[in-house]
């Protein structure tokens, strides 16, 4: 039987290394994983695993893309999360915009929070980080494979970089 134990940076570190995936820390300690352009999603994917709360005992996973979504398609953006957070469970999704007022673009968040506070087992946190990746990856399919391009979500460079 798994034991659970406190929840730590090195148990998020066995989980990467456990896929094989290549990862990195950021600036701020979270654990960043960037996937090619993927087809099916019809842009590319970051996963990113943060240690956040007072102690560091909650998980967040977000699963964002490069997608920058222009501030004439916001509507359509909000009614794409809206109508995937009304039929669906995981993940949460929502449309971040940083500055309605001086904003141009905005990116749709893919994301999953969990308390382990009491602790965890690996089992455990490597089921929930799987069920929010392999869900958001379902949401990004969903929106490319029943929007496409016609809400002009594109994969577009804007000349300057829009703050996360």
């Amino acid at each position: 039987m798994a034991t659970v134990e406190e929840f730590t940076h090195e148990m998020l570190r066995q989980y990467l290394d456990g896929r094989g995936w290549r990862w990195l820390v950021d600036v701020d300690g979270d654990y960043v994983v960037e996937f090619a352009y993927d087809e099916d999603f019809g842009c590319e994917l970051t996963l990113y695993l943060i240690m956040s709360g007072k102690e560091k005992e909650i998980l967040e996973v977000r699963v964002l893309s490069d997608m920058r979504i222009p501030k004439a398609h916001w509507g359509e953006a909000l009614h794409a999360c809206n109508t995937w957070n009304d039929t669906k469970r995981w993940p949460k999704v929502f449309l971040h915009v940083a500055n309605v007022e001086t904003d141009l673009f905005a990116r749709i968040t893919c994301e999953g929070h969990i308390d382990l506070e009491q602790g965890v087992h690996q089992e455990l946190l490597d089921s929930f980080i799987n069920t929010v990746t392999r869900s958001a990856n379902g949401f990004w399919e969903w929106l490319h494979s029943t929007f496409g391009y016609t809400m002009a979500f594109t994969v577009e460079k804007p000349s300057q970089e829009i703050p996360d």
